[in-house]
């Protein structure tokens, strides 16, 4: 290894420890601002939000150092995008510590301890979450490509866990004071952008290691429709043919699970649309996995006659079609429809057959 190439290393090491001890302060100023929130701790609150000057100027440097590597070395491919990713992942540490702060000064406003039940909620989310924030950091200081896949997964879950939080603290409109409650819904916000800001950190570690800016996302699709009808199977028929590789779609009726009907399979067979996996799921089976679809369609009167209640992340989609058109008129009118709904979603840089 030449001289230059020593240095050069040196100093990415440099960056690297640099980046590695600003998360460890933030992580620290989540952790306490957390004990803070619970124990009503003034003191240890104020400690976290002017401690937060000492972690905005750590970050500027880190950005400092960053430009200064670029400029003195050109680094190749592997480093450059590191040094990217690295200036990137500075400005959403740098965000996470004011998450730190705004909690702080949230928990400043209360007057009496969090009532438990959400107290133990918010305990429990912001462990998940710091923990997701930790996994992200070690992921990209070793590279781990796998890791920060697997961590984007988890954040996702966590965020469908925490959907019916909001329910259930709007539930308690007639017996918390206005101030508890504003307190709760933005320090549960908070930890909940810390998961998203993690997820971040995840796309920059694919990227720093694979080169590929962000990952391809799938959007899932459920299409609902009334037992025998076909249309759902219709619909799913032609979302896997048009967009395979950028939604995933499915259907479900209420009650049972049904193979296509014989015109359909024979209508499918004409027009080269794919008929396997079409079988309709039981619509009572999926009450759990609802949170997983980016859209929910009813085919067949309102998606409000099929779930009680459409969850905080999903759309609700009503698409009507005539009742008497044959499958070629509603091929038609679902091919277009559902080609404006992905475009929509993905933009036109689309799989389409």
């Amino acid at each position: 290894m030449s001289h230059l190439e020593e240095r050069m290393e040196a100093d990415l090491n440099y960056i690297r420890d640099w980046l590695w001890n600003i998360g460890e302060d933030v992580e620290k100023a989540l952790r306490d601002a957390k004990k803070t929130l619970i124990l009503r701790d003034s003191d240890m609150a104020y400690d976290v939000i002017l401690g937060d000057h000492p972690i905005n100027r750590a970050s500027r440097h880190c950005d400092r150092l960053c430009h200064t590597f670029i400029a003195r070395y050109l680094p190749g491919a592997g480093a450059l995008r590191e040094m990217a990713s690295t200036i990137r992942i500075n400005v959403i540490l740098e965000r996470i510590g004011d998450y730190a702060v705004t909690i702080c000064r949230e928990a400043l406003q209360l007057e009496a301890p969090l009532p438990e039940k959400f107290s133990a909620k918010i305990d429990a989310i912001a462990d998940d979450s710091i923990e997701i924030l930790a996994g992200a950091r070690r992921a990209f200081k070793e590279g781990n490509a796998e890791q920060a896949i697997a961590l984007m997964q988890a954040a996702k879950r966590m965020e469908g866990r925490m959907d019916g939080f909001y329910d259930e603290l709007f539930a308690e409109d007639d017996r918390m004071d206005a101030t508890t409650m504003m307190v709760i819904f933005v320090v549960f916000n908070m930890f909940k952008r810390v998961a998203d800001q993690a997820k971040n950190v995840c796309d920059q570690t694919v990227f720093a290691t694979r080169g590929i800016a962000k990952l391809p996302k799938v959007y899932r699709i459920l299409f609902l429709d009334q037992p025998g009808s076909g249309l759902g199977q219709l619909a799913a028929a032609i979302g896997q043919k048009n967009f395979p590789d950028t939604a995933e779609f499915t259907c479900a009726t209420p009650g049972v699970t049904e193979q296509p009907p014989d015109a359909l399979l024979e209508f499918l067979a004409e027009t080269g649309l794919p008929d396997a996996d079409l079988a309709t799921e039981r619509l009572e089976g999926l009450e759990h996995d609802f949170s997983d679809y980016i859209v929910l369609i009813s085919l067949s009167g309102r998606v409000s006659d099929y779930v009680d209640k459409v969850p905080f992340h999903t759309s609700a989609l009503n698409w009507s079609l005539p009742e008497s058109g044959d499958l070629a008129g509603h091929y038609r009118q679902l091919r277009s429809q559902i080609i404006d709904l992905v475009t929509l979603l993905a933009g036109t840089e689309t799989t389409q057959a």
